[in-house]
């Protein structure tokens, strides 16, 4: 993922809103993992919102409430420069609720679509055992798409489709293990390489993950470690 070297106020505005990409999220958080200051900056914007939120319900007290919002709001700010190392804690509790709404929304999004899929029928567009065959498929529709790994290790390639996942369209490839159907949503990145984080979105298995490049999220209701096995999988054919 590209680092966002400067301190990218206008995105945190957006993170807030809901109006970045995907990608343009998890490069926030990846900045806010490693900046105290912008943060606390966050912080400061989600307290100012909320208390705009506040001053809009009562409207004949609008004026005098958003002259408390700007007192409180620079009061805030001259206690977040100087408030050092517990500072640093509070940010991060802050950091941790902010950020946990996000990627729930985000998982629980793509459990929403594969049990749209299944529910359904509509568990591939394209049905075929062959790597090639999918790979391209999927290049006629989308250019950035990743070539396909073939069945192994237990798992069968099934076939391919296009989803739209955070308000883009995504390549959807879909395998079974045992009675059990995977779908792995994939797309070009310059994210550094992780390991599958699993998060349960009901009775779905979600894994997020990065390999060489590519940003991976994986769903079913086949459990971690078949997740885990298949990420092991695609990483060694793709090494």
């Amino acid at each position: 993922m590209e680092t966002l070297d400067e301190h990218p106020r206008g995105a945190l505005h957006a993170y807030l809103d809901g109006e970045l990409s995907l990608e343009g999220s998890l490069a926030v958080e990846e900045h806010l993992a490693v900046c105290d200051r912008c943060r606390q900056e966050l912080e400061t914007f989600g307290a100012l919102r909320k208390l705009l939120q506040s001053a809009r319900s009562t409207e004949p007290e609008a004026e005098s409430t958003l002259i408390r919002v700007t007192r409180a709001v620079r009061t805030r700010r001259r206690r977040l420069v100087g408030a050092g190392a517990a500072m640093g804690l509070a940010a991060a509790a802050m950091l941790a609720v902010v950020l946990v709404p996000r990627t729930d929304r985000i998982v629980g999004e793509v459990a929403s679509v594969h049990a749209r899929a299944l529910d359904t029928g509509r568990t591939v567009e394209l049905a075929s055992a062959d790597p090639t065959d999918v790979t391209r498929w999927l290049a006629d529709r989308l250019p950035s798409s990743i070539p396909a790994t073939g069945s192994g290790d237990g798992f069968s390639l099934r076939g391919a489709r296009v989803d739209a996942l955070d308000g883009r369209p995504v390549a959807t490839v879909v395998y079974q293990v045992r009675n059990h159907l995977v779908d792995v949503f994939a797309w070009p990145s310059a994210e550094r390489d992780s390991e599958p984080r699993p998060s349960v979105a009901g009775r779905w298995t979600v894994c997020r993950w990065s390999h060489r490049g590519v940003s991976y999220w994986m769903v079913s209701d086949a459990g971690t470690e078949d997740l885990k096995a298949l990420a092991a999988l695609i990483k060694e054919r793709r090494t």
